[in-house]
């Protein structure tokens, strides 16, 4: 009774106000908090998962109306129910649908990406159709899914594809695509984070894909390296590069910038990460988006698991089961999405410790910090407040929050003394969110608290 007295009194004292549900059309919100759905492959419960994607706080999802199930007799052009219901219920519901423009078509080229003059008028009738059709409900486009690596083809055509190539159907697509719908933002790319290492990206940019879209998007995914480079701070810090290397070649100035997959797995074997560290991962990728004025949105692959087999990786991407049973990460994304979409990114927090992250976010007026330990070891932080009096809200993600007053005794070590203007709590993988008035906060001091930093005592 005590523990839910306190969850009450937290939220009464710092609720903050109800994000309002975003409505289709000419605008979207500065940052999109997305996840991947396979509704045009029959995959969920539309309504159902519509429901839980809500209840997670997420306002975009990302899919796909492929060309070979709308040209199934060539030159005749067809919606399929099933494309058409998923788009508009998501719609109608507030959610902001990223559609892919993807896929060969068995009439053209041999069921090969299409390079042929013939093969590309196909894909931009296609595109200006799906275009036309879906009007003020979709207004965001991705041109392909992984080029570079040929998935989705026939197996004889499953190969990378040249940045040539891609930028020639781009050249003619993107213009279509705008004279349909001129309010559309078309994103480019779509590759593989091994696309971009190998160059890739580089090589459409160079070939002037900048000036045939409106943003470019890339797969951030990083589960299978070894620690530290398969940890969001890696996986943030490249795409900065990526980012900067984008603005090379347009000026200096920022290119619009999307990561349209990005997941940690939860299997057990190779590869796979723990699903509240996966959670972890998930709340740190997302902060440290929000540090970029070029980052526009990141969807999470996926958002429901495709099976129950614990050992393959794909089966085990979402944030909830197959069932919609919400795994650690669902829970994350639902503490932190509003803060996401309606916060404000203010600055870092310095500190002595290097593996101390910390980011100060405006929210509403209030002062919101995100606080966690880079190595995923826990550290005991301990604030000093100018003038202590208020009262605080600390919440690790996914877990209930709680209020707190200021006041500090160090009590281990039996001598120590009352400090009435700190306040101390232990950090670890997990983002903590400290909330309230932080004017004349400071982080005094940082002390690991980790097991392992015991036993070397």
């Amino acid at each position: 009774m005590d523990r839910m007295f306190r969850v009450v009194v937290a939220c009464l004292l710092f609720a903050w106000p109800a994000l309002a549900t975003a409505q289709p059309g000419p605008e979207t919100p500065s940052f999109l908090v997305g996840a991947c759905t396979h509704f045009s492959q029959g995959k969920g419960i539309v309504e159902l998962n519509i429901d839980s994607i809500k209840g997670a706080g997420i306002d975009a999802i990302r899919d796909e109306v492929g060309w070979g199930s709308i040209e199934r007799e060539k030159g005749q052009l067809v919606m399929p129910e099933r494309f058409d219901k998923y788009v508009r219920q998501a719609a109608a519901q507030g959610l902001h649908v990223l559609l892919i423009l993807d896929y060969a078509n068995r009439f053209y080229d041999d069921g090969d990406r299409p390079r042929s003059p013939e093969a590309i008028e196909g894909f931009c009738r296609y595109a200006e159709f799906v275009v036309r059709h879906f009007g003020d409900d979709v207004r965001l486009y991705e041109v392909w899914n992984e080029w570079d690596i040929g998935i989705g083809l026939p197996e004889r055509h499953r190969k990378g594809g040249s940045p040539a190539d891609y930028v020639k159907l781009l050249k003619a697509v993107y213009p279509r695509i705008k004279a349909a719908y001129p309010d559309a933002i078309v994103m480019a790319g779509g590759s593989t984070s091994g696309g971009v290492k190998r160059g890739w990206l580089e090589g459409i940019v160079k070939l002037g894909a900048l000036d045939h879209c409106d943003a470019i998007s890339i797969h951030s995914y990083n589960y299978n390296d070894k620690f530290p480079q398969r940890g969001p701070e890696a996986c943030s810090a490249w795409m900065t590069d990526v980012q900067a290397m984008l603005a090379r070649y347009n000026d200096g100035a920022d290119v619009p910038f999307y990561v349209t997959e990005m997941g940690w797995p939860t299997h057990v074997t190779k590869g796979g990460t723990d699903p509240e560290l996966s959670a972890s991962y998930l709340a740190r990728l997302y902060l440290l988006a929000r540090t970029s004025p070029a980052f526009k949105g990141l969807w999470w692959y996926d958002f429901q698991d495709d099976g129950w087999n614990p050992k393959y990786n794909e089966d085990n991407f979402g944030l909830v089961r197959p069932d919609l049973t919400p795994k650690p990460a669902y829970h994350v994304l639902a503490d932190i999405s509003e803060l996401l979409g309606a916060g404000h990114y203010i600055n870092s927090l310095t500190t002595d410790d290097e593996h101390l992250r910390g980011l100060h976010f405006d929210r509403d007026g209030r002062d919101c910090w995100m606080l966690w330990s880079a190595d995923d070891q826990d550290r005991q932080v301990v604030l000093k407040a100018e003038h202590p009096g208020g009262m605080l809200r600390i919440q690790q993600v996914g877990y209930d929050p709680y209020v707190t007053r200021w006041g500090f005794r160090a009590w281990a070590d039996r001598r120590a003394e009352f400090v009435p203007d700190r306040l101390a709590f232990v950090v670890g993988h997990r983002p903590v969110m400290i909330s309230g008035d932080l004017s004349g906060v400071a982080i005094a001091d940082v002390v690991g608290r980790s097991r392992q930093d015991e036993e070397e005592k």
